[in-house]
């Protein structure tokens, strides 16, 4: 009788002890990797020119702001950034203002710039449009025609150009406020377009992704 009241006592006890919880342990897991902080490195080199050192880089995004300064080989590095979508703007007395599009800083990630961010100088007022077609995940097309429209009625332009080896182009722009469309085409490719409005001097960054016929 002894024996059996031991039994089931042992047995009451395992039944009602405490159980670690798995899911909980993952959550919190999760948003711990989640909060961790990247960062984002590139260089900045004067147009056909060296790289150059004292440039004023800022990163903002979500109406936070980070700014550093580029070295004497052009580097420039932004560590412990919140996980978020940055636009970098590079600023130095005698160059226009040079502005990317957003990139995304990933927990944990370091975002390295695919290419050098070239300075232009001061000079004639002008504004740049420029960009890259791509296809696919990402993969460059060269030799797309790439079409620029002027499309708010106050003067009548129309440019083109082909897409380079690695997709890339480039329009030269009066410095005035003005709205254009660009359009890209490809044989075997749907065509896309995007418009924007230019304020002044300014220079702009686009990628126009062509979708392959079916």
């Amino acid at each position: 009788m002894k024996l059996l009241q031991l039994t089931i006592l042992i047995i009451l006890s395992l039944v009602m002890s405490p159980v670690e919880s798995v899911g909980q342990n993952n959550k919190t897991g999760t948003g711990a990797a989640a909060s961790q902080p990247g960062s984002l490195r590139g260089r900045v080199k004067a147009q056909k020119g060296r790289p150059m050192a004292g440039v004023t880089v800022r990163a903002t995004a979500s109406g936070r702001q980070y700014e550093t300064t580029s070295n004497a080989q052009g580097d420039f590095v932004f560590s412990e950034l919140a996980p978020d979508e940055y636009v970098l703007a590079f600023v130095k007395s005698g160059y226009k203002t040079f502005t990317t599009r957003s990139l995304t800083v990933a927990p944990g990630e370091t975002v390295r710039l695919s290419r050098l961010i070239e300075m232009a100088p001061d000079g004639p007022p002008y504004s740049v449009i420029r960009g890259a077609v791509l296809h696919g995940a990402g993969f460059t097309l060269p030799n797309a025609l790439v079409a620029l429209e002027r499309i708010d009625g106050r003067r009548k332009l129309k440019m083109e150009t082909l897409s380079l080896e690695g997709g890339e182009f480039a329009f030269r722009l009066r410095a005035e406020p003005a709205t254009y469309r660009i359009t890209a085409k490809a044989a075997g490719f749907e065509s896309a377009s995007l418009e924007m409005t230019i304020e002044n001097d300014e220079v702009r960054n686009i990628v126009l992704n062509l979708k392959r016929l079916p």
